[in-house]
């Protein structure tokens, strides 16, 4: 259960008062900066809930229909629709290992062994789709073995997008990438502050973080849609 006290109430009541309780005010910049700082990243964009980020992950990653993700076997449904379905793309189940996350050995082998590397990506020999995307979800807030992901990520041409959003705080304390955090080391990022998260708002947020600013540019506006699904074009930079 989330852990709500006077300060979090004050919070509420303050942003109450401004008038300002959705998609923009001064909280929600205040968050967004208050995060990346935390996780050591140029650039977040908060949004109503994990799902919306890993969906507007997807939109900025370039992944559409007939793509194909892969994605480990072990996570929520709502990893992997955002990532696949909701923009027309099918997922690739890879099983996992022993920490619960995606197993780079079998990622290894379905793209070396099942897979046509061409100039322009990687191809599946089965569909005759382009994987596009991997998707690695640190679950329980397990670290994924991210220095093996990253390499295969860059070697088969695939854009890495992290599910951490049961991850904040987790880092790496030795190795090449000792000092990230979960989220912060593929293409995109994503986390969550539901209320059975670590750390929750009082609505749903979630941020992305991207390790480009013109990436998180682009999400910006993404994210502010109108019923049709057309952007609002409201003049980010």
């Amino acid at each position: 259960m989330p852990n709500f006290g006077e300060k979090e109430a004050a919070y509420a009541a303050e942003a109450i008062t401004s008038g300002w309780v959705s998609t923009s005010g001064a909280k929600v910049s205040e968050f967004e900066e208050a995060l990346a700082a935390y996780v050591g990243m140029p650039r977040a964009v908060a949004a109503n809930s994990g799902t919306s980020s890993l969906h507007l992950a997807a939109m900025a990653a370039g992944i559409r229909r007939g793509d194909e993700v892969i994605v480990p076997t072990l996570t929520f449904i709502a990893a992997v629709n955002p990532l696949t379905r909701y923009v027309g793309a099918e997922p690739i189940f890879i099983g996992c290992n022993d920490t619960l996350c995606i197993d780079p050995d079998a990622v290894e082998d379905f793209c070396a062994n099942h897979c046509t590397l061409k100039e322009d990506g990687l191809y599946n020999n089965k569909t005759g789709a382009r994987v596009r995307a991997l998707g690695v979800v640190h679950v329980f807030g397990n670290m994924a073995d991210m220095p093996r992901l990253l390499d295969i990520a860059r070697r088969y041409k695939l854009i890495l997008i992290e599910d951490a959003t049961e991850a904040l705080g987790t880092r790496y304390t030795a190795g090449p990438l000792a000092g990230k955090a979960a989220g912060t080391m593929g293409d995109i990022g994503c986390y969550s502050f539901n209320g059975n998260k670590i750390m929750t708002t009082l609505g749903l947020a979630s941020v992305v973080y991207t390790l480009g600013t013109s990436s998180a540019a682009v999400l910006s506006v993404k994210k502010v849609t109108n019923s049709d699904g057309k952007v609002w074009d409201k003049g980010w930079k």
